[in-house]
């Protein structure tokens, strides 16, 4: 934690003096890799994505014999997000899910605070909420975090605070604190996970940009703790007059926050890092 409220403070110091105007495109797109970006749509804008992760490159899983992942879809989710203000957006997508949490519906609202200005404002503060739904029909295995008893059962969300500085045309950084909720877990887990993370944006040039994402959980309940891992993405995106494509790898298999915050189970050091990419279109309405 003194680590972030450290990156927070480097991103809050300092503003430049030349004008008001609002600083624009920190971000190519409202994702940064797989978590949310500060960056809003447009009023009356529509924005189209698709999102893919392969399977494990490398390890036990990975290799030759599954084409270093290609053969496997870890997850895919298909979303429509839209500007209903310039300052308020609202998504809904559909994942396939990572092992017994598929079928998977999302929803998510988000709203900017804060916009980085050229001078008074050195900060964007954006504040996302989300819910997943598990639709799939519940396991017979009472045991199961999929047995489902309640409706109520399905339900997880997440909330969190996003503050970015673009420090110079190249460069972004963004800090992340937030917590996850899931209505129905293992006995051994908790409902409740608290999470901080970094992001950050270089561009090296018009076009082409490097990306880095890391989420840290803050209090993971011992009896499970060693099963899981802290989700780690690198990416470059490529930009065209009307897409922005991101390529990534990352040890996470869930294209969701409500699921890859609580549930990467893979780890790096042993190869269990995948491919993955998202494509997405904007549309004025």
């Amino acid at each position: 934690m003194k680590k972030l409220l450290f990156i927070v403070s480097i991103i809050v110091a300092g503003s430049v003096t030349y004008g008001q105007e609002p600083v624009l495109e920190s971000f190519a797109g409202t994702r940064v890799l797989s978590n949310h970006s500060i960056e809003m749509l447009p009023k009356r804008s529509l924005e189209f994505r698709v999102s893919h992760k392969f399977g494990d490159i490398a390890g036990d899983a990975g290799g030759i014999n599954n084409f270093f992942g290609f053969d496997n879809l870890a997850d895919v989710r298909i979303a429509f997000e839209y500007g209903i203000l310039d300052n308020l957006d609202i998504g809904v997508g559909r994942n396939k899910g990572i092992g017994l949490i598929s079928g998977v519906v999302d929803g998510y609202a988000k709203y900017r605070i804060l916009h980085q200005k050229t001078t008074g404002m050195p900060v964007n503060l954006v504040f996302v909420s989300s819910l997943a739904l598990p639709y799939k029909p519940a396991v017979s295995d009472s045991t199961s975090v999929a047995s489902y008893p309640r409706f109520l059962n399905r339900l997880r969300f997440t909330n969190q605070l996003l503050v970015s500085r673009k420090f110079s045309d190249r460069f972004v950084l963004q800090a992340n604190v937030g917590y996850n909720h899931r209505n129905y877990v293992d006995y051994l887990d908790g409902n409740g996970l608290l999470f901080a993370g970094v992001s950050s944006r270089l561009r090296i040039t018009k076009t082409f940009g490097l990306l880095v994402e890391y989420n840290h959980v803050l209090n993971r309940p011992e009896g499970v703790a060693a099963n899981y891992q802290n989700p780690l993405s690198v990416g470059i995106e490529i930009l065209t007059g009307g897409h922005s494509f991101i390529l990534n790898f990352s040890n996470a298999r869930a294209l969701n926050e409500n699921l890859f915050m609580p549930e990467t189970t893979a780890n790096w050091l042993d190869g269990q890092f995948r491919f993955g990419f998202s494509i997405n279109r904007q549309f004025k309405l």
